[in-house]
């Protein structure tokens, strides 16, 4: 069953509060400034009934509650039915204010579906061509308005004006509440498309490092047995070879055993300034090669917290895009009682300006055996622990990857 967003059904009050007090108004000033006798007591019910189930929307709308589309209809139908009767006991379709028909009609095509505004359309329509045959008549007024035709031109006048700036105003906020939730709408089905992307990431990552394992076992034999053979200067190479070796197999057998289960499983509670220092000196057994400036520094005692692996593969990721550029990579990380800033930079080419609206999508990069993944995945895990990743040019030249995570995202 669709619905219609609190936002839309609080303004639907608002308009329909107006519509009513300005019938009311004009009852006020036609019988007790220009004396005219009208039925007060039925119009005070007509317009009361109306104004109560207004409040009844209002206060739902103020909990938040979605009402149906058959429930707004259902209201609307109601407020047709309120103005057939009020115009029946106050001059039928000779009352200025039957252009009130087409409030409901406009706020129906603006939020309801087609079968819906059809109905109250055949409503309205039935309403109006009621008062045309059976009305009571408004007394004739002479006065210092003038005659009854003037006061009624007077009145066409007001009822335009009235309608104008109701629609003007009202429906205008609720076309724009419709596009906002549209627009909500849309990014929660591209946040859907991207779970389902990295879903299928993951079932390939596994594979792959299911089928990687073999490989690097025979590759871990044969560097053994090179080594025990090689000269004292191929030696050192080969070290280094064989534990590059070792720990690809130990990250490939991590993601395996990868359970998904609660961060707190996996990773104890630390201090943020030992959890960042014990990731760059890991990511920098991967990349001994690499120069690495950082600086580590916050606010009082560094606050602790409990990080899962995806956010450490994340932040390692953002300093191989920085290593790979063959310059100096510099990380300085600042906390306070809110948040904690990383920002990785380095000196490379930078960004190409083709590239940088579409930085961060699946595939898309600029490095001639890269695939493009590393800051699609890092965007997509730092905003699920509510933060935000921003990469751009760096003053003086390079790119700066600039990371902002509330400390609620990762405590445990």
């Amino acid at each position: 069953m669709s619905t219609v967003s609190p936002s839309s059904a609080l303004l639907l009050v608002h308009l329909r509060s107006v519509a009513l007090a300005t019938q009311a108004t004009a009852v006020v000033l036609a019988a007790f400034v220009l004396h005219m006798p009208l039925p007060l007591a039925a119009d005070a019910l007509i317009l009361g009934l109306p104004a109560a189930m207004n409040a009844a929307a209002w206060w739902q709308a103020r909990r938040g509650v979605e009402p149906s589309a058959w429930q707004l209809t259902a209201q609307l139908a109601l407020d047709v039915v309120g103005l057939t009767a009020f115009l029946y006991l106050n001059g039928g379709y000779a009352n200025p204010f039957a252009s009130l028909f087409l409030l409901p009609l406009a706020v129906a095509a603006t939020v309801l579906p087609m079968r819906h505004t059809a109905g109250l359309t055949a409503l309205v329509v039935a309403g109006y061509t009621l008062v045309m045959f059976a009305y009571r008549p408004l007394p004739h007024y002479h006065g210092s308005l003038g005659d009854s035709f003037d006061l009624h031109l007077l009145g066409m006048w007001l009822s335009l004006v009235a309608a104008a700036l109701i629609i003007a105003v009202f429906v205008a906020r609720l076309a724009t509440a419709l596009r906002t939730r549209e627009a909500h709408l849309a990014r929660l089905r591209e946040s859907a498309l991207r779970s389902e992307q990295l879903a299928s990431l993951g079932a390939l990552a596994a594979g792959t490092a299911h089928e990687l394992g073999t490989p690097l076992s025979t590759m871990a034999v044969l560097v053994g047995e090179l080594r025990a053979q090689a000269p004292a200067d191929q030696r050192e190479d080969l070290t280094l070879l064989a534990q590059q070796i070792d720990r690809c197999r130990t990250v490939l057998t991590r993601n395996l055993t990868a359970t998904g289960q609660d961060r707190a499983e996996g990773a104890g509670r630390q201090a943020v300034d030992a959890w960042l220092a014990a990731l760059l000196d890991g990511w920098q057994q991967t990349r001994p090669g690499t120069r690495l400036r950082q600086t580590l520094a916050g606010e009082g005692t560094p606050p602790p917290v409990v990080a899962d692996d995806t956010l450490r593969q994340a932040l390692c990721n953002l300093l191989d895009n920085a290593a790979d550029t063959g310059s100096v990579v510099e990380l300085s990380a600042h906390w306070d009682r809110q948040a904690l800033t990383i920002e990785v930079g380095d000196r490379g080419d930078g960004i190409a300006h083709a590239l940088s609206p579409r930085l961060g999508q699946p595939f898309v990069t600029d490095k001639p055996r890269g695939l493009g993944l590393g800051v699609y995945l890092a965007h997509n895990v730092i905003e699920r622990l509510g933060g935000r990743l921003a990469i751009g040019a760096r003053d003086g030249g390079g790119t700066l990857a600039q990371v902002w995570l509330p400390l609620t995202g990762l405590a445990a």
